[in-house]
């Protein structure tokens, strides 16, 4: 439970990999794994890289020999990074600074919150207390999603007269309510979530409406629950502390929308209309054509660079860039400056799934949503956390990944006769044995650390919602399947 329930931003504060500019004093040694010359990598870094990617066969599992093969990957992705740096191999990568550019102001946006927000929140035990309480429970709801509060007071009345749930979606959608459990650390509206997990809460209790994104009501019919009883102290402990996390981030994220309301509240955003709706027509072309091309990334993502996608919508071709398309805080943007701002941060829809009707009304608030993290960025600026250690580190693990792949790039062109992940490794591991070599008296390894780290072998890829590039760390790179570490020396 307790990795499932971590704030997403916790994971940007400790990097793989230093910039060059960077002292290595400036990371706790305790922390490091790895060093291959000027570059690190951290023991967050190797669990992350191993447990937050889908791995390949090969390593997947979480014995001893899959582990070494994993630190191979990691010091062969930093190696023929230096490797492409210092042959300075060109290969064609557009608008790779505006995407490092936005990687690094997402985690900047993130380290202010982390410090900001959340490192100041303290839960008072009495909190902690009666949330522990119910932590453990799953309550059992049918629910309806209704379109308006008329039919939502039809139906309360016909449930205050013990018609069934049931009975009335028969009626108008035909078979029975649906179900769902909910648990008390699911991320669900606050008035739901305090309307569950509520210790006066009764089965059978009707809840709602509440109002949803969509302008649409749901109603919520308590079935039951069940509590889930820790016996150990080390679970009970551990559940504890998942539930004060929780409450933290909470509370943290209450403090800074609140905030972030405040920084807003003075500011105006005005639409042109006639330019916006065409650049809506032509966005909504790309973005529901793009949406089913994502879909078989997945598929593809242990092969290819996804998450190193440059790719915006560019509507010059259709939309004369000259156009004013809003005002905003007194000062005009034109289709080009918003396309500008697109090229480091890519829209971020507040509605995953959407019609095409609905797009103009998402988009607007796509884009109220960028200017509003362009406004929390410029607060960042000002804080200096673009000079953070750990915002440069995780810009500095893109760059290194991306320059890996751009090596393996060249790899494949020279090589077309491969065409499979065999005779890729078959053509890649003497190489990255020979670079192992080449470098060996710059690498340092702390197997101290290594010998304690615990994997799993559960496939798992892990993202975040409503940030524009929510890949949380480069895909894991197929470089090498050789599991022998006979090469640099230990840290002491």
């Amino acid at each position: 439970m307790g990795h499932a329930y971590r704030s997403i931003f916790l994971f940007i504060l400790l990097f793989s990999c230093t910039k060059q500019d960077l002292e290595y004093s400036k990371i706790p040694e305790e922390v490091i794994l790895a060093r291959i010359g000027s570059e690190v990598i951290t023991i967050q870094d190797f669990i992350r890289r191993s447990e937050y990617t889908i791995r390949p066969k090969y390593c997947r599992q979480d014995n001893y020999i899959h582990k070494k093969i994993i630190l191979n990957s990691l010091i062969g992705e930093k190696l023929t990074s230096i490797e492409q740096e210092k042959q300075n191999i060109e290969i064609s990568a557009e608008n790779l600074d505006t995407y490092f550019k936005g990687r690094r102001e997402q985690a900047m946006r993130q380290i202010f919150y982390a410090k900001e927000f959340h490192s100041k929140v303290t839960v008072p035990e009495k909190e902690v207390k009666k949330a522990f309480k119910v932590a453990g429970r799953k309550v059992k709801v049918q629910f309806l999603n209704l379109p308006d509060k008329d039919l939502v007071n039809k139906i309360k009345n016909l449930d205050s007269k013990e018609v069934p749930l049931d009975s009335i979606y028969n009626v108008l959608w035909g078979g029975n309510a649906p179900v769902r459990e909910m648990t008390w650390f699911d991320r669900e509206n606050d008035y739901i979530h305090n309307a569950l997990f509520d210790e006066s809460i009764e089965k059978g209790n009707m809840l709602g409406p509440y109002e949803t994104e969509d302008n649409t009501f749901i109603l919520m019919k308590v079935l039951g629950w069940t509590d889930e009883i820790k016996i150990t102290e080390s679970e009970r402990k551990l559940l504890w502390r998942d539930t004060n996390e929780r409450l933290v981030e909470k509370k943290a994220k209450k403090n800074y929308l609140s905030w972030v309301k405040d920084l807003m509240k003075k500011k105006k955003m005005n639409l042109n209309p006639d330019i916006f709706y065409e650049y809506a027509e032509k966005a909504a072309d790309y973005f529901f054509k793009m949406d089913s091309v994502k879909k078989n990334m997945l598929n593809q993502v242990l092969w290819d660079d996804h998450e190193f996608d440059t790719h915006t919508f560019n509507s010059d071709k259709d939309v004369n860039g000259d156009d004013v398309i809003l005002d905003y805080d007194g000062a005009t943007w034109t289709v080009n400056e918003l396309n500008k701002q697109l090229s480091s941060h890519p829209l971020v829809f507040r509605k995953r799934k959407m019609k095409r009707s609905e797009f103009p009304q998402q988009l607007r608030l796509a884009i109220a949503d960028l200017i509003r993290d362009t406004e929390i960025t410029k607060q960042c600026y000002v804080k200096g956390y673009d000079k953070h250690w750990s915002v440069g580190l995780n810009e500095d693990m893109w760059r290194s990944s991306s320059s890996s792949k751009r090596y393996l790039s060249a790899m494949r062109s020279s090589n077309k006769q491969i065409n499979d992940q065999d005779q890729w490794l078959r053509l890649m591991n003497p190489k990255i044995d020979s670079l192992q070599n080449v470098y060996s008296d710059q690498i340092e390894i702390n197997m101290e650390a290594f010998e304690k780290i615990e994997l799993t072998s559960t496939d798992m890829m892990v993202i975040q919602r409503g940030v524009p590039y929510p890949i949380l760390v480069p895909s894991f790179p197929v470089i090498t399947s050789d599991n022998k570490l006979d090469y640099g020396r230990k840290i002491n």
